[in-house]
């Protein structure tokens, strides 16, 4: 949590009537007709201007005069308090939708007083002519237009944004482009929207080590963020060149401490801080570091930041964690009692709470074992890529001791899941914390391979039936159920299903989803997908989190959400997993269609392919191309269901052709997932694969 930082998150739940509701948290489900007093409820609201022209997701600001022409006073601090917000509608005035934020009036009015507020807002992302039809309202209860008030219009032109990709023809043919265009339009809208969110936070500038290119972590968040910017490369690779790739990371390693510690942030000033409730900004860095590595090869590790090499901060960084977050108890890191993944203590109302004092309590957590057992593994093969096998060794050792320890005390066979921690201290609860489904550390125990095919099997099956029973609208709810109510002191979150604790992340989502992918469910996958999709368009955009019923709140534009919900469809959906010397292209569409061309300008490595299924001919066709050098898989997964059994009981015949000649294939079953394999290179072929 940047708490420190944002004046804005802090004073939206100082007061949690006002500023909540400003931010939309009722449905007009909930708004019903009222004992109110017609008189109560006229208006005159009056613009500066009747129409704006702007971009697609563009900001911008309308001034009003509002007059209270009612007989009773309006403010927007009380049990009904009024706000202004509007109505979506397209150019013949139909709805498209109908809540939106709701805007806090600027002070108490009066009968015959009027007021002035200027309010920001965002465009829709499609281009178009629209209608925004501005009223008052008594949150909970009424809409003053039901009784008879009169609304104000304004017209909005939303103009195209176009972008260098624009410019190309979606081909099979080398391009430095990444681009797509899917038989499911949503799809198609979210890639724009990951693109959109990436290029809206993008930073440059001046630091310790020459110039910096990276990604701000949201609206709210200007600072260039360790443990965001780790989940930002799955997308932004296929977009930015190396120095978005490198230079943010090299210069958070400029601020490294002698004793190996990094900080939570850098900004363009030259500032840093940490919030020391993490454990997390080490292993953060490891794992970045270990995409890179994995995408320009080894040779980058071996660079000096300050005349030390990479590869040894980033060990030391390790160390460090070891040195100061070890439990020998248990044998696990610590960290602060925060909500799962969270940075906000349970005994500081201020901004105090992402710091660690005396009055700290401390628990052996699962998202931090997770996160630390994947940096290992990740360091063990940076070190072997450099010849320094001894050292390699160590981390392996240090990994699965990691892993054994957090089987023997954080794993519940009972339940199905890992517990959120165990507390190192002396600090009991009036409830058992081990009911509680931390997602976001179970999404990244899959993630990171510390819980086996078995265990991971077990958190999914939990994690879908917690959704269920806990009436959330994707899969992204965390902390099912949540701490109860006041638990946590700070007011972000000392409600339950709100910000860190039980809301919904789509940061942690998406992990979840490509995890489903890779481990068999891919079919219920997608549909969890597409429900976080729904939403964010729904939303219009990526936010740091949503409530409980899906709607947006805190920072906009969140660059976290955009890189893991674009891992989950870049990588386990559309199947792409590139590497240095590695490609495998692994598509899940199952029986939807797709053309799809990704470019990394970090190394000029381009993949294209077509697919497309033919129902009424059992026919599945798949073009590819690639500047890729090596030979690499084609692994598919059927759109035929029980293919392994039904060809088994000769049924039918399934046949793998290459360019008009038939090819060697081998079937694969992982878990409920079915998959046709074969081997290729990737210069220009065409496979069909039919059932007959």
């Amino acid at each position: 949590m940047k708490i420190k930082y944002s004046i804005k998150l802090i004073t939206i739940f100082s007061f949690s009537i006002l500023a909540t509701a400003a931010l939309y948290l009722l449905t007009t489900k909930i708004l019903v007709k009222s004992p109110l007093k017609t008189s109560d409820c006229f208006c005159l609201i009056e613009p500066e201007k009747n129409k704006y022209s702007v971009f697609e997701g563009e900001k911008f600001k309308i001034q009003f005069k509002i007059e209270n022409l009612g007989r009773s006073l309006w403010t927007s601090r009380s049990q009904y308090p009024t706000f202004l917000s509007y109505h979506l509608l397209d150019e013949q005035e139909n709805c498209l939708k109908y809540d939106n934020p709701r805007f806090p009036l600027p002070q108490k009015v009066k009968p015959t007083q009027s007021t002035e507020i200027i309010i920001t807002l965002r465009s829709p992302l499609e281009a178009g002519k629209y209608i925004l039809e501005f009223d008052l309202l008594k949150e909970k209860l009424a809409w003053f237009k039901d009784y008879g008030s009169k609304t104000s219009k304004i017209d909005l032109i939303v103009k195209e944004k176009t972008r260098p990709d624009d410019k190309y023809d979606l081909s099979l043919d080398y391009g430095k482009f990444t681009k797509l265009s899917s038989s499911m339009d949503e799809i198609n809208k979210i890639f724009k929207l990951i693109r959109f969110t990436l290029s809206q936070n993008e930073v440059s500038f001046n630091g310790k080590t020459g110039e910096v290119c990276g990604f701000s972590a949201g609206t709210d968040y200007p600072q260039i963020w360790l443990r965001d910017a780790n989940t930002i490369i799955p997308a932004s690779r296929y977009f930015y060149d190396k120095q978005f790739l490198c230079s943010w990371l090299e210069e958070h390693l400029a601020f490294q401490k002698k004793n190996g510690s990094l900080e939570d942030w850098i900004d363009s000033r030259g500032k840093s801080d940490k919030n020391t409730t993490e454990t997390d900004q080490e292993s953060s860095a490891v794992q970045a570091s270990f995409q890179i590595f994995r995408i320009i090869g080894p040779h980058w590790l071996e660079k000096k930041i300050k005349s030390e090499r990479i590869i040894d901060r980033l060990e030391k960084s390790l160390n460090y964690v070891l040195l100061s977050r070890f439990n020998d108890r248990y044998g696990l890191l610590t960290g602060a009692h925060t909500a799962d993944w969270g940075d906000v203590d349970m005994v500081d109302e201020d901004k105090n709470a992402v710091y660690v004092d005396k009055r700290t309590h401390w628990t052996v957590d699962i998202y931090d074992q997770s996160m630390f057992y994947q940096s290992c593994l990740n360091l063990v093969e940076m070190l072997y890529s450099l010849g320094q096998s001894e050292k390699a060794e160590y981390w392996q050792k240090t990994a699965d001791s990691i892993k054994r320890n957090t089987d023997q005390w954080l794993w519940q066979e009972d339940k199905g899941f890992y517990r959120v921690h165990l507390h190192v201290d002396t600090l009991k609860h009036e409830f058992n914390e081990d009911n509680i489904f931390p997602m976001g550390g179970n999404s990244q125990a899959i993630l990171s391979g510390l819980a086996c095919a078995d265990k991971c099997r077990h958190i999914i099956e939990e994690a879908l039936k917690r959704q269920k029973s806990f009436s959330v609208s994707t899969i992204s709810g965390t902390l099912l159920p949540p701490y109860p109510a006041k638990f946590f002191i700070h007011p972000m979150l000392d409600d339950p299903y709100e910000y860190q604790n039980g809301a919904q992340w789509d940061w942690f989502g998406g992990r979840l989803v490509y995890s489903m992918f890779e481990c068999g469910t891919s079919h219920t996958a997608k549909d969890k997908l597409k429900e976080i999709i729904r939403k964010n368009l729904s939303n219009k955009g990526f936010f740091e989190w949503d409530n409980r019923e899906g709607i947006g709140l805190g920072s906009d534009l969140f660059c976290g959400s955009a890189g893991m919900l674009g891992k989950a469809l870049f990588e386990g959906y559309f199947g792409l997993k590139l590497s240095e010397n590695d490609l495998h292209i692994e598509p899940k569409l199952g029986r939807e269609s797709a053309k799809i061309h990704f470019y990394q300008p970090a190394n000029d490595i381009f993949i294209a392919y077509y697919y497309s299924f033919d129902p009424d001919n059992n026919k599945l066709t798949f073009k590819y191309n690639s500047n890729f050098s090596h030979k690499g898989t084609i692994k598919i997964l059927s759109p035929w269901p029980d293919l392994n059994e039904r060809i088994n009981d000769r049924k039918i015949h399934l046949d793998v052709s290459i360019d008009g000649e038939k090819a060697d294939f081998k079937l694969q079953s992982v878990y409920l997932d079915e998959f046709i394999i074969f081997e290729s290179d990737f210069k220009d072929h065409t496979a069909y694969i039919l059932v007959k």
